[in-house]
């Protein structure tokens, strides 16, 4: 698998939130790190994403327009500015991991030594269902991950308790997909067929019946209907 060529290709770069610099060979486009978050950027929000004392409908929010906090305009206009670079990074993820799966990005955490730097991270469809959310997991499954990636974008609230959340599809690049045509066949391959993915929208184990509850009272037999 190509990961260690890629990760030799992105060694010692760096992409800055502010960096505007254009690019012009095959070559500057794979030399770009992104920085990933190791998970601690989704720490702050685990119960945001992943509790299971409420629905994900009351914990994610789809609906909020992206214009209404710089933080969120700024992220979602830095990744189509770096499609091309995201696109080559996420396929990356995706033969690392040999699953389907999604870039995630907190708009409102930055690593202190990269205070400029969104942060990244990589859930697969496994981890995605653990937030019971259909949008997340439903984007995980129906995409090709051959020519495509889906990046979501997370806004926390004051509390934590609950996050907005964006998702944006960006296209592979073409020369990287020619350039690892066979191992992104082998990954393909070994995938799961589409209707063998589970969504969950609630729980796993089911609800416990209360022990206080009354049992349900029978219904007397009228007696000619005994015979």
């Amino acid at each position: 698998m190509p990961s260690k060529t890629l990760a030799h290709a992105y060694k010692d770069t760096k992409t800055s939130l502010h960096q505007g610099k254009p690019r012009n060979s095959m070559h500057d486009y794979t030399t770009v790190q992104f920085v990933e978050s190791h998970c601690a950027a989704l720490r702050p929000v685990d119960q945001a994403l992943f509790g299971k004392a409420r629905w994900a409908k009351d914990r994610i929010h789809w609906m909020f327009p992206p214009d209404k906090d710089e933080r969120v305009s700024m992220l979602l206009g830095w990744i189509e500015s770096m499609s091309y670079d995201l696109g080559t990074f996420g396929l990356h993820k995706f033969l690392q991991s040999r699953e389907r799966g999604a870039l995630i990005t907190n708009a409102d955490f930055r690593l202190p030594q990269f205070p400029g730097q969104p942060v990244f991270d990589w859930l697969t469809f496994d981890q995605l269902q653990g937030t019971m959310d259909k949008i997340m997991q439903e984007s995980a499954v129906f995409y090709d991950p051959a020519t495509q990636v889906i990046v979501f974008v997370l806004l926390p609230s004051k509390s934590g308790n609950s996050v907005a959340m964006w998702r944006r599809k960006i296209k592979v690049p073409n020369n990287t997909r020619l350039m690892y045509q066979p191992q992104i066949a082998q990954a393909v391959a070994g995938l799961k067929r589409e209707k063998d993915y589970t969504v969950y929208v609630l729980p796993k184990t089911p609800a416990k019946i209360k022990k206080d509850a009354p049992a349900p009272a029978k219904k007397k037999r009228k007696w000619w209907k005994i015979f």
